[in-house]
């Protein structure tokens, strides 16, 4: 059996085990007072047939008295028992009490000769099921045997008499009769066990898949985070390079090159930083940066991109100074533009626009594209959910949370066929204090109009 096999069975045999034991421990607390009464009973018509038939009067009171030792061992072993662990060394205990008992019994009432004898197999039986076929069992059962064996090499001066057979025959089927009402309560006891022990180990399972799940759909989402993120500046590279084969004279093809070279070093990153799964938005490192120059950059990485489409760009708006993390900012940035040049149509617009006021600095990215209805626009932000065929639904929600993370907002207004404008708003200094790195569900505020 291969190794991987072997340490699942071994795993599924221990759940099985312990959920076995504290079912055990359970039941044999609250052993019922019916069960306690017959016992009872039972042993005294077996004292009243042995005096009935004239037997020694000291052996009597010494059956009865193995007994009493008998009850009051078995509940001193597992009275103290409060672990699950443990019960398995408790019931060997126990049925070592319970092999000197039904031993000890046979041995003061005639030995092989005695009505006890079906009874000495019932400790082996009873370890047996239980256990099952393992080791413990079959030392049990060799235990067992060396008792009776010994038992039956005592003299019959130590083992007494034998009885009348009315008298042997009645103590021997009341014997027989306890018994199998003992095994038809332990194998009922043991099948219940079995299955809830069953039944707790199909909700593990369950739980165990629904973990697995999980984590492939926590997966899929890093997998369509970091395809999303890679398609950007994919694209873009693919836009200059075309621009470069057909003008390779160009004055402007070392600073297009650049930009390549720029973008595939962003896609190491981007690799890099979602492979570690472990911080979906890395801590911020901010620096002082000019917004304005900020989105001209991003605006000549998607050169390509928007010449492809069709769609022409521009910057309006002078120097506006921010504390933000460049490498971020310009992340969420490109992928608002690169949404917007893919709702754009050919010949269409997009302006970015830098504005400051009192309250902060305003950048707003405004296309001429088709517009998004009024029930998309409020399911704008969320994980996944996108108009675009191709598209995952995650540049908003990234762009949102970094947004957010520089203690910005990110609010979206669209007229369906006349354009969308997603407006982003940096706070004065000391206003507003950078929020989670991580995008609530509902990423964006929107507004709608007809």
């Amino acid at each position: 059996m291969p190794p991987d096999l072997v340490t699942r069975s071994a795993t599924c045999d221990a759940v099985w085990r312990d959920h076995r034991n504290q079912f055990f421990l359970e039941e044999a607390r609250k052993t019922t007072r019916l069960t306690v009464t017959l016992g009872c009973v039972v042993q005294l018509v077996t004292v009243g047939l042995f005096l009935h038939a004239g037997y020694a009067a000291w052996r009597v009171g010494l059956l009865l008295g193995l007994y009493v030792v008998f009850a009051v061992m078995h509940k001193l072993i597992i009275h103290p028992v409060r672990d699950a662990g443990r019960v398995e060394t408790a019931f060997i205990y126990m049925n070592v009490v319970a092999q000197l008992f039904v031993v000890g019994s046979a041995t003061i009432t005639g030995g092989i000769f005695s009505p006890f004898l079906p009874s000495l197999v019932l400790p082996s039986i009873v370890t047996l099921l239980f256990f099952g076929p393992y080791p413990v069992a079959r030392w049990t059962a060799v235990a067992n045997g060396l008792l009776i064996l010994g038992m039956a090499m005592l003299p019959r001066e130590v083992v007494g008499d034998t009885i009348p057979a009315n008298h042997y025959t009645a103590i021997v089927l009341v014997a027989i009769s306890w018994n199998l009402f003992m095994l038809h309560l332990m194998v009922g006891k043991l099948t219940a066990m079995s299955n809830k022990a069953g039944h707790s180990m199909a909700d593990l399972r369950e739980e165990r898949v629904s973990e697995a799940i999980a984590q492939l759909r926590r997966l899929q989402s890093v997998g369509a985070k970091v395809a999303h993120e890679l398609k950007n500046p994919l694209a873009s590279v693919k836009g200059l390079c075309q621009l470069v084969a057909r003008t390779p004279e160009s004055e402007r093809t070392q600073e297009r090159l650049a930009v390549v070279a720029s973008e595939i070093s962003r896609m190491e990153t981007i690799l890099g930083e979602y492979l570690s799964f472990s911080r979906p938005l890395e801590d911020l490192e901010p620096q002082t940066l000019d917004l304005n120059a900020l989105a001209q950059d991003v605006l000549d990485v998607l050169a390509g991109r928007a010449d492809q489409a069709g769609v022409t760009t521009e910057l309006e708006g002078a120097k506006a100074t921010v504390q933000g993390d460049p490498r971020r900012l310009k992340e969420a940035l490109i992928n608002l533009v690169s949404n917007a040049i893919e709702a754009s149509p050919n010949g269409g617009r997009i302006v970015l626009r830098v504005r400051t006021g009192a309250t902060g600095i305003t950048l707003e990215v405004r296309d001429s594209g088709r517009g998004i209805s009024a029930e998309d626009l409020e399911r704008l932000g969320t994980s996944f959910f996108t108009t675009r065929p191709n598209g995952t639904g995650l540049g908003v929600v990234l762009a949102q949370g970094v947004i957010n993370q520089h203690g910005g907002t990110l609010k979206y207004q669209s007229t369906v066929g006349h354009g969308t404008t997603a407006t982003i708003h940096f706070p004065a200094p000391g206003s507003v204090a950078a929020t989670s790195p991580e995008p609530a569900p509902r990423a964006a505020m929107v507004e709608a109009r007809a």
